[in-house]
């Protein structure tokens, strides 16, 4: 007899669409629910995130009554998790418990069934979660194979339940193999059941299948296959009609009630698609060719548990952007640890889906970002409210890179300066609206461009059934491969670029052309950094190089009152004029979309108006407005002397689960001005910048 234990995990991030979970119900989550139904012989394991359980409450409360049916009857063991779907082992243990408990709770009262078991986020390990988790009546979770074959276990010592420690704190595991995760629902119902056959034959005793549900119906044409032609209706059916050979069993009864195999200590790890995704992408092209070298050459299963990719965490070396939403969370979970409702906003804040990106769109797509970026303004403006705390100015390293930050924190606006990286603003977001305009994704080749560039249609193996995501290669829209323009910094903003006067914005929106100066990423000393009640100011230069000679920039930085800041820069050669430049101060901000007729650019003493999607320049003005009538809310540019605003979309080629596609990151802007430097006689130049509401 061969115990199948089938754990599905269905989740949807915080800040979706509701368009998406709209479908996603409809399409998978409640076909699998009414199947079950339909066939009470088969039970399995199902986690539902607490973002899809908070929006199952509200918009499809009957299904949630059919999943306490089958609960109630003893057919389906619900798990716990995070409630947010965070990655237990990159939040703050406070945090990763109190999820947990969260989630534990809500199963309690809602389907009166305590959990000892608990979905692994990405199925992404750490040695340290027995000690983090302990204390929250977690019994056991599921990983990969994988896992266990880098610990040192052969293919056939996977099969069964194993017990891991840290600090005396036990965890029981189970592994899925890929193979059934490659099978289900993939391929015909007969081969699946015929290899389930072959495991029983081999006296193989217990199967694990854990994976995400949306494989039953939302992935790309899995819809079709699985639910309107039947697939998963005939797997029920079959799993009930050989139930002499083949039985369904809920994992914590097969945890509960067999002994463990023996002790086993996993390294850090997840599935061996996220190790590519966290590489850079030239190792990640490297990893694909090796794997790609033993498959052809029938040596990968042996090589297998010895040739694997990064972890998670490189996630936060690879996207800045990631590490900075990872770190203002970790610094936010601190302060608002006095606050219940602060600290809920953190915990949604803490949803990983925004942190990373591999098959599916996640960091990539911005409403995800927005999402994070909003919760977590919300969180520090509760506390703030809370706590009556006024502007503050903090030196710190928020970011973990060796070297202090500056943020300047009011209940009007939150602003971040790296004097690292070129005195740059990396923050800066309006309070009242939670919106972060500096959410901006610098454009970056992926593993995954090689693809595009060499990819021929039709070229996925056929096969009777449907391809899984991972064997597909698909675009939405043709000449993507126009876009591949690679930043050679990441996107902040207050740039300082000395620039040839001949060049054109259509030349700089696609990097080819010379930088002048060593000022763009330069490192700025701090000559003031300081705050009183109402206002801040922030003083930082550098002495750089332009064409060759020595120059200085200064820039001061005067923030608040009120939801602004006003920059005086100086200009200045040391020793040697240079003429002929052509100065840019670079901002990089985000107006959400690019497709909303409702966001745009304005050049009010023109009375000009420009479309977001547009590349272009308005000249010989001092005013220029970034307008979105959609969140209520206008960011506008004045300047001391008159100059030229050039624009154009960051826009990023990513993978989505629909194929290869055009992403709007953000808007860069370059305000220029002709310069000439000439000792002795410094130039200087005044810009403001007003938040304002609409």
């Amino acid at each position: 007899m061969l115990d199948l234990i089938l754990v599905l995990h269905c989740h949807q991030p915080v800040g979706n669409f509701h368009q998406v979970l709209v479908r996603a119900h409809e399409e998978c989550y409640r076909p699998i629910l009414d199947l079950l139904e339909a066939h009470p012989a088969v039970q399995c394991g199902l986690h539902f995130s607490g973002p899809l359980l908070e929006w199952l409450e509200k918009h499809r409360p009957e299904t949630l009554s059919l999943f306490g049916e089958l609960v109630g009857r003893g057919q389906v063991e619900p798990l716990s998790s995070g409630f947010y779907e965070p990655l237990l082992a990159d939040i703050p243990a406070v945090d990763a418990q109190g999820q947990v408990r969260m989630m534990n709770d809500y199963l309690s009262e809602r389907f009166h069934y305590r959990p000892t078991g608990f979905w692994l986020s990405e199925r992404i390990w750490d040695p340290t979660l027995p000690r983090i988790l302990a204390g929250t009546g977690m019994a056991y979770t599921v990983v990969d194979d994988t896992h266990f074959a880098y610990a040192g276990l052969k293919t056939d010592q996977t099969y069964g339940r194993y017990v891991t420690e840290k600090e005396g704190h036990t965890l029981s595991l189970l592994a899925t193999p890929m193979i059934l995760r490659y099978l289900i629902p993939f391929r015909l119902v007969e081969d699946v059941m015929g290899h389930l056959r072959t495991m029983e034959r081999e006296g193989r005793q217990v199967a694990v299948y854990g994976d995400d549900g949306e494989k039953f119906g939302l992935w790309p044409g899995t819809f079709e296959w699985v639910i309107q032609k039947g697939w998963l209706k005939k797997f029920f059916t079959a799993l009930t009609e050989n139930r002499e050979w083949v039985r369904t069993r809920l994992p914590g009864d097969y945890v509960a009630g067999t002994p463990p195999l023996g002790r086993l200590y996993l390294p850090q790890a997840s599935y061996e698609e996220m190790t590519e995704w966290a590489l850079p992408p030239d190792q990640g092209q490297a990893l694909e060719d090796v794997i790609d070298t033993l498959k052809r050459e029938g040596r990968w299963e042996t090589w297998r548990p010895f040739v694997r990719g990064g972890i998670w965490d490189n996630f936060l070396v690879k996207y800045e952007e990631s590490n900075r939403m990872h770190k203002k969370m970790l610094f936010l979970s601190h302060q608002v640890a006095g606050s219940d409702s602060a600290r809920r906003l953190l915990w949604q804040a803490q949803c990983n889906c925004a942190y990373w990106h591999g098959v599916f769109g996640g960091l990539y797509l911005g409403h995800l970002r927005r999402a994070i970026h909003e919760r977590l303004l919300r969180a520090e403006a509760t506390w703030m409210s809370e706590t009556g705390a006024g502007l503050r100015l903090l030196k710190l390293d928020l970011d973990k890179d060796g070297a202090d930050e500056i943020l300047v924190r009011s209940p009007q606006i939150g602003v971040g300066l790296h004097p690292e990286q070129g005195g740059g603003l990396f923050d800066l977001s309006h309070m009242g609206r939670a919106l972060n305009l500096s959410d901006v994704l610098t454009r970056r080749k992926e593993a995954y461009h090689r693809r595009l560039l060499e990819r021929t249609l039709g070229g996925a193996a056929r096969h009777d059934g449907v391809p899984s995501i991972h064997e597909q290669v698909m675009v939405k829209e043709e000449g993507l491969e126009r876009l591949l323009v690679y930043d050679r910094y990441p996107r902040i903003s207050l740039l300082d670029h000395f620039l040839d006067p001949n060049l054109a914005v259509e030349a700089y929106a696609r990097n080819e052309y010379e930088e002048l100066g060593d000022f763009v990423q330069g490192r700025f000393s701090v000559e003031q950094a300081a705050a009183g009640p109402d206002a801040a100011r922030v003083v930082l230069a550098r002495q750089g190089r332009v064409r060759g000679q020595a120059a200085g920039v200064r820039k001061t930085i005067h923030i608040g009152p009120g939801a602004g800041l006003k920059v005086e820069y100086v200009f200045e050669a040391v020793e040697t004029e240079v003429k002929g430049l052509l100065y840019g101060c670079e901002f990089n901000l985000t107006l959400f979309s690019d497709q909303d007729p409702e966001r745009y650019f304005l050049a009010p003493e023109r009375a000009e108006r420009h479309a977001v999607p547009d590349t272009g320049m308005a000249g010989d003005l001092t005013r220029f407005d970034l307008v979105n009538e959609v969140d209520g809310l206008r960011v506008g540019f004045s300047f001391s002397a008159p100059v030229s605003a050039w624009f154009y979309p960051l826009m990023t080629v990513s993978m989505s689960e629909a194929g290869l596609e055009r992403t709007y990151q953000g808007s860069s802007l370059l305000f220029v001005r002709p310069l000439d430097l000439v000792p002795g006689r410094p130039e200087s130049l005044e810009l403001t910048v007003r938040l304002e509401e609409i």
